[in-house]
C-alpha cells in the first residue's frame, strides 16, 4: 500500500512507540483489532500465524492467543494473555499483555502494558501503539527479538487484510 509505518523507543521512558495512518476507516479499524475473526487474519510478523483461544474485549476481560511460524523449525510459538484495562470504543485500547506457558501461566517479568488509540485520518485511521517495559533491559529484549519488526509487519498486515475484507 506505499504506507510508512513510523516507530520511535524512548529507552529513558522504556517505551515502543509505533504508528501508521492505514487506508481504513475508523469504524472497521476498531473492528479489525477487536473480533477474533479479523485479528486471526492479520496479528503478528509476517510468515506467522494466529490463533485466538479467547477475546473478551471489555474492561477486566482476557485475549488468549498463539503466535506459531506458518513453516515448522522457523521459530518457536509463543503464548499470550492480555487483560483489558481500558476500552473507549473507536477510540482506545489499553492492556497488559504477558507471555505465556501453553498452559497460560504468565512468564515472570513479561508484561508489556499497551495501548492503541484510533483516530480518524481523512478517509483512513491513525493507528498508535504504545507498549511500556519494566525496564530498559525489557525493552532491549525485545528490540532483539524483532518486537519493531513484527510490529511494522503486523501493520501492513493489518492494513492488507482489512482492505481485502472491505473490497469482498
Amino acid at each position: 500500500m506505499g504506507r510508512t509505518t513510523i516507530v520511535k523507543k524512548d529507552r529513558e521512558q522504556r517505551k515502543l512507540t509505533v504508528e501508521r495512518i492505514v487506508t481504513i476507516p475508523l469504524k472497521l479499524s476498531w473492528q479489525g483489532w477487536t473480533k477474533p475473526e479479523h485479528i486471526e487474519r492479520w496479528w503478528g510478523p509476517r510468515n506467522w500465524n494466529a490463533t485466538v483461544y479467547e477475546m473478551d474485549v471489555r474492561p477486566g476481560g482476557v485475549w488468549r492467543y498463539r503466535l506459531a511460524p506458518d513453516k515448522a523449525g522457523e521459530g518457536e510459538e509463543v503464548f499470550c494473555k492480555a487483560t483489558y484495562s481500558e476500552v473507549t470504543e473507536l477510540s482506545r485500547l489499553v492492556y497488559t499483555d504477558t507471555f505465556t506457558d501453553p498452559n497460560w501461566n504468565p512468564v515472570a517479568g513479561s508484561d508489556m502494558l499497551t495501548s492503541v488509540t484510533f483516530e480518524e485520518a481523512g478517509e483512513g485511521t491513525r493507528l498508535c501503539i504504545i507498549t511500556h517495559f519494566a525496564s530498559a533491559e525489557e525493552l532491549e529484549a525485545a528490540e532483539g527479538m524483532g518486537m519493531v519488526e513484527g510490529y511494522t509487519d503486523t501493520l501492513e498486515r493489518f492494513e492488507n487484510e482489512i482492505s481485502l475484507y472491505i473490497t469482498g
